[in-house]
């Protein structure tokens, strides 16, 4: 029962396909819920006896999020930006204005 092939997931042998959601593993049925069995099983064969942590998604796309809010910002939206993204004025001139390295906590120069 190989479904990982070469570091990817391989098709799935047919008997696999009839799986139901209910019939997984308990740690298994929430996620096959969410995204299906077939999802489920290729994860569950890729990380297998591993811990995995998903952060916050906010968290995890923060810089992301900041590369935007730079791109949008022309000089005098700032209150606009601020409203936008649920961030106060400050949140966002320290954005698009960020103090230098030298003057951030636990940064050595």
């Amino acid at each position: 029962m190989d479904i990982i092939s070469q570091g990817r997931p391989a098709k799935l042998p047919s008997w696999m396909k009839n799986v139901r959601c209910e019939q997984l593993p308990e740690i298994y049925q929430e996620m096959a819920e969410v995204i299906g069995v077939e999802p489920t099983i290729h994860l569950a064969a890729i990380f297998a006896g591993t811990s995995v942590y998903f952060p916050k998604l906010e968290r995890a796309l923060m810089g992301l999020r900041n590369q935007v809010i730079r791109r949008e910002f022309d000089g005098a939206n700032i209150r606009e930006l601020s409203r936008r993204w649920g961030l106060s004025a400050r949140h966002v001139r320290h954005i698009v204005n960020p103090p230098p390295a030298a003057s951030r906590p636990g940064v050595m120069s």
